[in-house]
C-alpha cells in the first residue's frame, strides 16, 4: 500500500490516528478559543506546527542543530483542513506522520484529534526544507539526520491506511 496516495484517500479513523505516537496531549484552555467559541485557525496551524517541531527534534533537529550545526528547517507549504470543532476543555492529541523526504525536503502530516468525541478534528500537511542558516538557501541533510528522518518515515509507514493529503504538495522529484 502506498505512503501517500496522491488521490485523495478516505480519513483514518480517530482509532487508526491513535495508531500514532501522540506527540503532544492538552485539554483546550480558554486562550485558544475565537469568537465562534471553538479553537482558532492559527491554534490549529501552532499546535501542529509545534508537533512537528517536537518529532524532528526526536531526530536531533531541535534548538542545539540550529545553534551548533546551523542548520535548520523552513516550512514552503502547508495546508489545513477542518473536520469536527474543538471546543473549551476538550482533550487534544497531536499525532504526526512523516510521509516522505529527498536530499533537502520533507513532507509530513499532523492529525490533530479530539479525544473527548473521539474524532478527528483536523489535518495540516506540510512540506519543510532543509536549510544552511548561514546562507538561507536549502542544502540536503547530514547522513545522521536523513538516516533518522528515513527511520521514522518507515516507522510511521507501518500503519495499514493511505495518508489523506491534498494531492498538490509533497516532495518534487528530478
Amino acid at each position: 500500500m502506498a505512503i501517500v496516495d496522491r488521490v485523495s484517500s478516505p480519513l483514518p479513523t480517530y482509532d487508526q490516528v491513535l495508531e500514532l505516537p501522540a506527540v503532544s496531549k492538552r485539554a483546550i484552555p480558554e486562550e485558544f478559543l475565537d469568537e465562534n467559541d471553538h479553537v482558532n485557525i492559527g491554534r490549529h496551524l501552532e499546535v501542529a506546527s509545534d508537533a512537528l517541531w517536537e518529532c524532528t527534534n526526536t531526530i536531533g533537529m531541535g534548538p542545539s542543530y540550529i545553534e551548533e550545526r546551523n542548520l535548520s528547517s523552513f516550512t514552503a507549504e502547508h495546508h489545513l483542513r477542518y473536520f469536527s470543532e474543538l471546543r473549551l476543555g476538550d482533550e487534544l492529541s497531536a499525532h504526526v506522520r512523516l510521509l516522505e523526504r529527498s536530499d533537502k525536503a520533507l513532507h509530513s502530516i499532523t492529525f490533530l484529534v479530539d479525544r473527548t468525541h473521539e474524532v478527528l478534528s483536523s489535518t495540516c500537511e506540510a512540506t519543510l526544507v532543509h536549510i544552511d542558516m548561514a546562507t538561507r538557501r536549502p542544502v540536503p541533510y547530514p547522513d545522521d539526520i536523513a538516516v533518522g528522518l528515513d527511520r521514522v518515515i518507515a516507522e510511521h509507514g507501518a500503519v495499514a491506511w493511505p495518508a489523506p493529503v491534498c494531492g498538490s504538495m509533497g516532495v518534487r522529484r528530478p
